[in-house]
């Protein structure tokens, strides 16, 4: 009762010591966030990518830096650390086009962009990365920025009060506009050059005038969002406490719920080497391509439930030897069924060749079972799993972002091609990866005698031609492919 007086108490004090006049740099801020807003809504309206991502990250935590130095805010190693990675990240957008990924590496650059304001205002509950992350975004992106609104939004009135030649300025403009209108109008009635400059510029300004209004419409209010996000963490505005939930259940419970699965997964595993041997042995009535593809989402989809029931009951069990012991047995379970999944999608590789889906599932079977062993690990050994867990995924999505894997699944697939493993070349492939697979689609259109392979391949680099040369995107890996198609087909 004590301490949730004690609490009370500080929210009380610190909203009444928090009624700030803000200045010129909260003003600076604010308006370079509705900036930032603007061509981040712009891009997406337009379907821009590549620089212009790494442009707006760069602006982004540009612009927080900097405001963040103005207010005092010490820089140490670790902000750099989360920095580095954010730049890094937001770089291979100007490098590849990154189809294969289908937008994971996006969305990981805006959630590690949010988290960096987390890092630098010094607001996340444990002061590190932490299994509370996902109440840090919570407090830090939905409780702080809302709380006091209406202080946060009185900026431009305050900063008026202060600045009384830029509230002048604005007035003179308010007022000026519509008799500067009825001016113009008299004055293009009165001359017939001076009307055709007035419609010349009129078309101009028109051009696309509607869009951009209404970007600039959604970008206020997410810049102001931003504003209030960054200036309430700085501010440190206390929030209540999230506690995640300590309540431990009887191990005799949770042992027999893993002692059940222990004993399913036990019989599978037979019955699937018994099974493995008669496709061997030739005695089964299954083809290969059906029994590579036979139940791989189903093993996939128990390896994920598993590592649901492996989190829950270490998270609510007592962590005794014994519960140890079998979420050790469910652990090394999954990792089996992953591995078993894996072989499965190797086999139909081999068979078929490589696709996007093919690639992306084999990655995430990797990665899962990297994950599964730090589980594991930490059942013996205390240590920040968690921060082990999201650190493995963020390097791999990085890792990825500088592979250009979609030229690697094409290129493999010609390889295989080439040696007679392949029937043919699947130039939907090619479509699939889209300008990621030039390269490959240039080497295999010089060196092929095939003319109906030619004539694909061709079709297919004049496809990118036209793609690159109508979108917006532009990166490096861009530019280069148009260059090698311009040489090999003009």
């Amino acid at each position: 009762m004590m301490e949730a007086n004690q609490e009370k108490d500080l929210h009380k004090h610190w909203e009444e010591k928090q009624q700030p006049l803000f200045d010129g740099k909260d003003l600076i801020f604010s308006l370079a966030s509705i900036v930032v807003a603007y061509f981040t809504v712009q891009g997406v309206a337009q379907d821009r990518g590549g620089f212009w991502t790494t442009a707006l990250a760069v602006g982004f935590t540009g612009s927080i830096y900097t405001y963040a130095r103005v207010r005092g805010v010490k820089m140490s190693w670790f902000h750099y650390g989360y920095l580095a990675y954010v730049f890094a990240l937001s770089l291979s957008f100007s490098l590849f086009d990154n189809t294969i990924l289908m937008g994971t590496n996006s969305l990981l650059l805006f959630f590690s962009c949010m988290y960096w304001v987390l890092v630098v205002a010094g607001t996340r509950k444990e002061n590190q990365l932490s299994s509370y992350v996902f109440f840090d975004f919570i407090d830090g992106f939905l409780v702080r920025p809302f709380k006091n609104v209406t202080a946060g939004l009185s900026i431009y009135r305050l900063v008026g009060k202060k600045h009384k030649n830029v509230k002048l300025v604005i007035l003179g403009v308010v007022i000026s506009f519509p008799v500067a209108a009825i001016v113009i109008s008299l004055l293009s009635s009165a001359d017939s050059m001076f009307e055709r400059l007035i419609h010349s510029v009129a078309d101009i300004v028109s051009v696309g005038f509607a869009e951009q209004f209404m970007i600039l419409i959604i970008a206020i209010p997410m810049g102001m969002y931003l504003f209030l996000c960054v200036y309430r963490n700085l501010e440190k505005s206390p929030v209540s406490q999230h506690v995640i939930p300590t309540v431990k259940g009887p191990d005799v419970f949770f042992l027999t719920v893993l002692v059940i699965f222990i004993s399913i997964y036990l019989l599978f595993f037979a019955a699937a080497i018994m099974g493995y041997i008669e496709f061997r042995n030739g005695t089964t009535i299954y083809t290969l391509s059906a029994y590579a593809r036979e139940g791989f989402f189903q093993l996939l989809a128990v390896s994920l439930i598993n590592v649901c029931i492996f989190s829950l009951i270490k998270l609510f069990s007592h962590s005794s030897k014994g519960i140890k012991i079998s979420l050790s047995m469910i652990g090394i379970e999954t990792l089996a069924l992953i591995i078993l999944g894996f072989a499965k999608m190797q086999v139909y590789i081999e068979a078929f060749g490589l696709t996007p889906l093919r690639f992306n599932t084999s990655w995430f079977m990797v990665v899962l079972a990297i994950c599964v062993c730090v589980f594991i690990a930490s059942l013996w050994k205390s240590f920040k799993y968690l921060r082990a867990i999201v650190l493995i995924v963020s390097m791999s999505v990085l890792f990825m972002s500088y592979r250009n894997t979609g030229n690697s699944i094409v290129s493999y697939n010609y390889e295989k091609y080439q040696q007679g493993e392949l029937s043919e070349l699947d130039i939907s492939i090619f479509y699939m990866v889209g300008v990621e697979g030039v390269s490959t689609a240039v080497k295999a259109y010089e060196e092929t005698n095939d003319t109906e392979d030619k004539a694909a391949l061709e079709g297919y680099l004049q496809m990118m031609q036209q793609q690159i040369n109508s979108s917006n995107i532009s990166n490096l890996q861009r530019s280069r492919s148009a260059e090698q198609i311009k040489k090999t087909i003009g």
